[in-house]
């Protein structure tokens, strides 16, 4: 979409120009989201792992709350720890700080996928739900990022409407056959 608003014309005018400091702004922003799309996906898939295998014995919404924030710091750490040390094995030399804080940057962006779900548990422990609607509004939210994600990582290659819905309903398939997952096997 923003590539629509750059200026065709070899001259400025000042519609153009205006046009194009939208399309800085808004490229920054895209950027950032572009940017977190690895480790939101990768933390939503991880968030459907926990609450489905949480599902069937889930009682108490606030351990479960902390559970699932804990196991998606886990992934985020291990995976800036994976990157440090496969870094370390390629180039012979030991971390820097620059290179823990590089690889932490690149990581955290799976925390992303935590807050929502996370946030839906602790309402259902404060008893604004019952624990079986916490469930599902977290679910739900980690499905709907991975939609998003999906559908970006899509239009973003494409520029297209149906592959940009493709791109959506393949991730969302994801969460929703991760969801169902534990429903088939037991």
């Amino acid at each position: 979409m923003a590539a629509t608003w750059r200026p065709r014309a070899a001259g400025v005018n000042s519609q153009a120009r205006t046009l194009t400091i939208e399309v800085s702004h808004s490229h920054k922003a895209q950027r950032a989201i572009d940017d977190a799309a690895f480790g939101a996906i990768y933390g939503s898939i991880t968030a459907m792992g926990v609450l489905a295998a949480s599902d069937a014995n889930a009682s108490n919404p606030l351990a479960l709350a902390g559970t699932l924030f804990t196991a998606i710091l886990a992934v985020a750490l291990a995976k800036a720890y994976a990157e440090l040390a496969a870094s370390a094995l390629e180039t012979g030399q030991s971390a820097t700080l620059a290179h823990i804080a590089a690889s932490w940057r690149h990581s955290h962006t799976v925390l992303i996928a935590a807050n929502a779900p996370t946030l839906a548990m602790l309402l259902s422990a404060a008893g604004v739900y019952d624990i079986h609607v916490g469930l599902q509004l977290a679910k739900g939210t980690a499905i709907l990022l991975l939609i998003f994600y999906g559908a970006r990582v899509a239009f973003r290659v494409s520029r297209r409407l149906v592959p940009t819905i493709l791109g959506g309903g393949f991730t969302g398939a994801i969460g929703i056959g991760l969801s169902q997952l534990k429903n088939l096997l037991h």
